[in-house]
């Protein structure tokens, strides 16, 4: 097989929907804080809404995934998740208060988590071994394109002065797109095994994955809502520029987020194949690290926050790819949606106290200890996976089965 038969319809297909379905939810996000502000809301409101939305995503992230290795109708599920996501994003805009705000985020997310281990098991079955790096890569590229296509969409909105709450209701129209895209995904014929009690696959995975595990989970914890983000810059650029301007530039500098994101997803995972994806990891903990340890002590530099923006937006274009690949050497193929489960759901988790922890932090004590106490578990989290790295220091460069 060469090089370029990795890239499938399927692949396609996939990466092509998450490009639809990231403009969707991308293009509503960096308008969240101020819509939740216009409703009386606060950094608390922010970091709860997004916490508690990761939180539900964890719990059906674990359900997708078992739900993965056993289901004959996986196209189907992950299309209805794409589907769900694409309604209840855009109808926030149609939410009067700060609780009808995080009930539909939380159901979007709920969609989201659901989905993501089911399409992750399909991207991985219909792609050569050899090439599982590239396809992550070049999924999670598409992914972040979005990302930077829903903001320019949302800045173009704010500039013809179209209300936040009527922008919101334009992501309808790529969230229902991405959900058709599942036409063109193929799922290969497979016998289902039978039913198994969650409790017993979660003790089947192998015990270097659950080290794995352990290392993501403590690094989640630290890892925030990129949202916050745009509330840091928010309260940097406003004593200069003014609220409405700020709001505008906060939003510029996510999309710089997400523009970095889509830049480097691909050539990372090429690099992950000279370099190895768990020490790619370890690089791109490091980074959210400084990332944390920068605001705590800067935030109120508009170049420091900036600074901090392209640090996030670099380092997650080497986590959300990275994190697969790596599980994906570490798993049998026949606990592959559990483990893409179990790893989905552990991040959500984190997302949840990181997310409502720095906010609520940063509303009772500041900033200062908010993104301190991040920056420390982020650095937690590269101690924790070091050693499993070390001691895997040549992955094959083929997955596990």
């Amino acid at each position: 097989m060469t090089p370029a038969r990795w890239l499938t319809a399927t692949v396609v297909a996939i990466a092509v929907a998450s490009l639809l379905s990231d403009a969707c939810y991308e293009l509503i996000i960096p308008l969240l804080p101020a819509l939740i502000a216009s409703l009386g809301g606060g950094a608390l409101a922010l970091g709860a809404i997004e916490g508690v939305a990761d939180g539900l995503a964890a719990v059906f992230k674990l359900w997708g995934g078992a739900l993965a290795d056993r289901s004959t109708h996986r196209r189907l599920l992950a299309a209805s998740g794409y589907l769900g996501v694409g309604i209840f994003m855009p109808a926030i805009g149609l939410a009067t208060s700060v609780l009808g705000v995080g009930v539909l985020r939380a159901c979007a997310w709920v969609c989201r988590g659901f989905r993501s281990p089911i399409r992750d098991t399909l991207l991985v079955d219909d792609t050569d071994p050899r090439y599982v790096n590239r396809a992550f890569g070049f999924q999670r590229a598409l992914d972040s394109v979005g990302a930077v296509i829903g903001p320019v969409v949302a800045i173009v909105l704010v500039a013809l002065h179209v209300p936040v709450a009527h922008a919101i209701l334009f992501g309808l129209i790529p969230g229902l797109a991405a959900a058709a895209m599942y036409f063109w995904v193929r799922e290969r014929p497979r016998v289902a095994p039978p039913r198994e009690p969650i409790h017993l696959a979660l003790v089947g995975l192998p015990s270097t994955f659950k080290r794995y595990l352990a290392a993501a989970g403590i690094f989640g914890l630290g890892n925030f809502s990129p949202t916050l983000l745009v509330l840091v810059a928010m309260h940097s650029f406003a004593p200069s520029l003014g609220l409405g301007r700020a709001t505008a530039v906060a939003t510029a500098l996510y999309l710089l987020h997400n523009m970095l994101n889509a830049s480097f997803a691909y050539p990372a995972s090429l690099l992950s194949e000279r370099m190895g994806s768990g020490r790619l990891l370890l690089v791109a903990f490091t980074m959210f690290a400084a990332v944390g340890a920068l605001i705590a002590v800067a935030w109120q530099s508009p170049a420091a926050v900036v600074a901090a923006v392209m640090l996030a937006g670099i380092g997650i274009a080497i986590v959300d790819p990275m994190e697969g690949t790596f599980a994906t050497h570490l798993l049998p193929p026949d606990r592959r949606g559990t483990g893409f489960g179990v790893l989905a759901a552990v991040n959500g988790v984190g997302d949840l106290v990181s997310s409502l922890g720095v906010g609520a932090l940063w509303q009772m004590v500041g900033p200062a200890v908010a993104f301190g106490t991040s920056a420390v578990l982020c650095i937690a989290g590269v101690l924790v996976l070091t050693p499993l790295v070390m001691r895997i220091s040549r992955l094959p460069t083929t997955p596990t089965g």
